[in-house]
């Protein structure tokens, strides 16, 4: 499905509404529940200032580790599947040949939409 989606194979309405809409929000939503955890055990501190001033081997804590690999884990997924989504409609709306405004219309959509993304992210 990966390989269709970059190829753009799929239908621009597929691409744009299924994986780029709904595909995005479901990121957004797993990156912000896993940041949100986080924040609430690092309490006010930055994940990299913990593991560079405050973690221990010695005095491991083991939800604040795993969190931390899930979250950045995810983040780079989030990044990852933005730059798919961004091929797959790029090339899914080189193939639209039923209105050239469309086309523009949901280039310009996905560029906002994974502008809004970054915004809300980082």
């Amino acid at each position: 499905m990966i390989k269709k989606l970059i190829a753009g194979e799929l239908s621009l309405a597929d691409t744009f509404w299924k994986f780029g809409v709904l595909g995005m929000c479901v990121c957004l939503f797993v990156v912000r529940f896993l940041g949100s955890l986080l924040a609430g055990k690092l309490h006010g501190i930055s994940l990299y200032m913990y593991f560079s001033r405050y973690f221990s081997l010695f005095n491991i804590d083991t939800t604040l580790v795993i969190l931390s690999f899930c979250y950045l884990i995810c983040l780079a997924a989030f990044v990852w599947y933005s730059v798919v989504l961004l091929l797959g409609i790029w090339r899914s709306s080189d193939k639209y040949d039923k209105s050239v405004w469309l086309r523009y219309v949901s280039r310009l959509a996905t560029l906002f939409l994974l502008f809004i993304c970054y915004q809300i992210v980082f």
